[in-house]
């Protein structure tokens, strides 16, 4: 694992030669796509691995529905294999007794379930309230 340092921006990305092969990713395609996102908002790159890439944000995009869309095209596990499950995690929540987070509570308040996008909304509110977002390809 490749911790933060030096000028270079990317260059744990580059150290850990992040890449998402399963989905026709390398390094620089990875680098490329942050660089673009250079221009809508201001983040630092905390930590890289050989599938994962950690961000944090000092500002956010204007517009954070069309940038949950483009990180959910970039990485579709952030939505297929996390947020996009949470109805059923709520079910198997509710099944079990387990209470639901006040944390979770928020990031749900109000979202419609049945629309086929709901996960990209919960997304884009994790990311507005977290301020960060860890992008795999595995």
């Amino acid at each position: 694992m490749a911790e933060a340092r030096n000028q270079d921006p990317f260059a744990l990305i580059r150290e850990a030669q992040t890449n998402g092969a399963n989905f026709d990713l390398d390094t620089d395609a990875i680098i490329a796509r942050l660089t673009q996102w250079q221009s809508l908002c201001s983040f630092r790159v905390v930590r890289a691995e050989y599938d994962t890439v950690e961000i944090e944000f000092d500002t956010l995009p204007k517009d954070q529905d069309a940038f949950a869309r483009e990180l959910y095209e970039f990485c579709p596990d952030l939505v297929d294999q996390g947020t996009g499950c949470m109805a059923e995690l709520l079910e198997l929540a509710e099944e079990s007794g387990q209470p639901i987070a006040p944390e979770t509570q928020k990031l749900i308040e109000g979202v419609d379930f049945e629309d086929e996008n709901y996960g990209i909304e919960i997304l884009k509110r994790e990311v507005e309230q977290g301020k960060k977002v860890t992008l795999w390809w595995d």
